[in-house]
């Protein structure tokens, strides 16, 4: 359990305000690397464009780490403890539940609205389309970057920057809405976009229940490994399988 006795820091929400919104514009930014690498035929840039992505978004990482080390008097990671089987329940247990609730409302959405994929599961289908640098930098970036960053800036900072002393729920609901505002790419318009919205926000929203009740980020971190390595699958079946 997070313990929010201390005062936040920085004390004044401006600046906690303002140090969230920049993090999240540059997280909006870097991935667009990938995608102008993805256009060029020459491999050297492509290569280029990967390592500055990858730089960039390390870099945007560990500013938000550095954040969020000054924003709880707990340590950011903890030392893993095989003993302690509620962390094991919390990432098997909930991420069925995250499962879950993505199978229902895919199946609502595709019921009412004929729609199957996200315009952001789109795009990434896009990228990873045929075997090159692209398809490899798309895979590192969304099983093992993307989890690690976005849990310590949507998670470790929204928990800790917003609504620490108000009703229970408060920062689980706005993790969940900011989480899934730049996954979907577009503002919903339609109801196709309202339910692709809702399917980001309970995932944000488990992952936030998760960080705040074992108090451990590692824990939201396994959980978005495991899930978006699930999505990838396949993909990558996609890929390989005329090779077979």
């Amino acid at each position: 359990m997070l313990d929010f006795t201390q005062d936040p820091q920085p004390k004044p929400f401006g600046k906690r305000l303002f140090n969230f919104i920049v993090i999240v514009l540059l997280l909006l930014v870097a991935p667009s690397l990938l995608v102008a690498a993805n256009q060029q035929s020459n491999i050297g840039m492509q290569v280029l464009l990967v390592v500055i992505m990858f730089s960039v978004y390390l870099g945007i990482g560990y500013v938000a780490y550095r954040l969020l080390k000054k924003a709880t008097n707990q340590p950011v990671f903890h030392r893993p403890n095989v003993r302690d089987w509620r962390h094991l329940w919390y990432i098997v247990g909930m991420f069925f539940v995250m499962i879950g609730l993505e199978y229902g409302i895919n199946l609502i959405r595709m019921a009412l609205t004929g729609h199957i994929d996200t315009e952001n599961q789109s795009a990434i289908e896009a990228l990873v389309s045929h075997m090159n640098i692209t398809m490899v930098a798309m895979m590192i970036y969304a099983i093992f970057l993307a989890p690690v960053v976005e849990e310590i800036v949507f998670r470790g900072l929204v928990i800790n920057y917003f609504f620490r002393q108000s009703w229970w729920w408060a920062n689980i609901l706005l993790s969940g809405f900011l989480f899934a505002f730049p996954h979907m790419g577009t503002i919903p318009t339609n109801l196709s976009d309202l339910l692709s919205y809702l399917l980001y926000m309970s995932m944000g929203m488990v992952l936030a229940f998760v960080y705040k009740k074992s108090g451990h980020l590692q824990d939201n971190i396994a959980i978005h490994m495991l899930n978006n390595a699930l999505s990838m699958i396949p993909l990558l079946l996609q890929v390989f399988w005329p090779m077979t």
